[in-house]
């Protein structure tokens, strides 16, 4: 992931933009103020040394860099895993109750304290107070005042900001259309297995979890990331060469670029092809509805049944529900083709202990053992987290022939578990 850059737009507002996205960031005597959001977010704000007290919700928009909600639900897990402040939500009535609304349907999910069942929990008023502005907020001398469509931030009566004054002269999407006429298509079959790690990371380090799956005529990228036109660029990708879109789950890092992707199906009035569980979809069009009512009217459903083998032309997709913090479930991939196998773990808890209580053929290392190649989500530091300790994962190495490889974690140089490398292509032809 590359750094974010940030500008000096007055003495008081700094922005931070990356790949046509931005937020402002306003100093306050009530402390820094955010507008807006936008995918890692959290990332963007702790690489430039900020912590807002106070976050402006705008209306919700949208264009093929991204929208200005997604990255929220990171600043809440970043302030449940690390510690953080409660920050004052801001926003229209419609604006600020329906990103409430959204993230009590994701955020508040974990396990038990013995990582068996998922419970919901209290802990969205923790991080997040909501704030109806009619239409102005007041907190001292501090004012946020929503008019005529604009935002205009005051303090002691001094204004400081206005939105429309600092709005950008140019679209994100001519900048996106201009990068994707340099990206060479490519329209080749391919005889091989191809996998590409786009992203390794997770919501709080590097670029999040994404990977391309290549066969015949057929480019199916896994839980696309934010910003895709720009991420596919740098590792020679164009967007449009992208067959289909499967997401395993709801986590916004592995939802991140849903809202930019159809937003391209949307502009160019054709189907982005979805493969996915039943119980992913109706969350996806849940959420993203008020700002996609047409939503169906662009989305050709490929039905991922876990436990049911799907047949994509010459590929094959298996499919299970993992052991993870969602209950609308989470989902883990194995993808043949060619003669050989693929393996994504997804996010899951890949516990032995664990596995002989819960009883499962599906979570157990054998479910891979036809793969030829796995990429395993893993976990360095804490053994009782949600996601899969790396001692685990290593048990699970020497369960099966395949090569196993880490990825959804924070990138270390002397990895004591190989880790997938980003932007290498592992082409499975008996020499991956």
């Amino acid at each position: 992931m590359t750094s974010s850059l940030l500008r000096e737009l007055s003495a008081k507002v700094q922005r931070i933009e990356y790949c046509g996205m931005f937020v402002d960031l306003v100093r306050t005597s009530r402390g820094t103020v955010r507008v807006g959001s936008m995918p890692d977010v959290t990332k963007f704000v702790t690489e430039h040394g900020f912590r807002e007290e106070t976050v402006v919700v705008p209306g919700w928009e949208v264009s093929q860099a991204g929208d200005n909600r997604t990255g929220e639900e990171f600043v809440l897990w970043q302030a449940q895993i690390r510690g953080g402040i409660l920050k004052e939500y801001v926003g229209l009535k419609h604006n600020v109750e329906q990103l409430h609304r959204n993230l009590e349907r994701i955020f508040p999910y974990f396990f038990d304290d013995k990582n068996l069942s998922v419970e919901r929990k209290d802990w969205l008023g923790k991080w997040f107070h909501l704030n109806v502005a009619g239409p102005v907020y007041r907190n001292g001398e501090l004012e946020i005042c929503f008019e005529d469509g604009d935002i205009v931030i005051s303090d002691a009566g001094e204004v400081l900001y206005r939105r429309n004054d600092f709005w950008p002269a140019e679209s994100p999407d001519t900048a996106i259309e201009n990068l994707l006429k340099t990206i060479p298509r490519d329209r080749k079959t391919r005889s091989h297995l191809e996998v590409l790690p786009v992203g390794c990371g997770n919501g709080v380090y590097g670029t999040t979890a994404n990977t391309i799956v290549r066969f015949g005529e057929y480019v199916i990228w896994i839980d696309p990331c934010g910003y895709p036109a720009h991420t596919l660029a740098r590792h020679g990708v164009h967007w449009d060469d992208v067959t289909h879109f499967l997401f395993t789950h709801n986590h916004e890092d592995h939802v991140q670029g849903f809202t930019a992707c159809l937003q391209r199906a949307r502009k160019y009035n054709r189907k982005l092809k979805l493969i996915l569980a039943e119980n992913v979809f109706r969350v996806l069009a849940d959420l993203y509805y008020p700002l996609f009512p047409d939503l169906e009217e662009y989305v050709e459903i490929v039905p991922l049944q876990p436990g049911v083998p799907l047949q994509l032309g010459p590929i094959q997709i298996d499919s299970r529900w993992n052991h993870h913090i969602l209950p609308y479930g989470t989902i883990g991939l194995k993808i043949s083709a060619g003669g050989r196998c693929f393996g994504y773990s997804g996010d899951t808890k890949y516990d032995e202990q664990i596995n002989e209580v819960l009883d499962r053929a599906e979570l157990e290392a054998e479910w891979f053992s036809s793969c030829d190649l796995v990429f395993h989500e893993i976990e360095f530091d804490n053994p009782d987290s949600v996601h899969t300790h790396w001692k685990q994962v290593e048990s699970l190495q020497e369960k099966i022939s395949g090569r196993v490889l880490g990825y959804h974690c924070f990138f270390l140089a002397n990895s004591p578990f190989p880790l997938a490398e980003e932007g290498r292509w592992y082409v499975l032809d008996g020499h991956c």
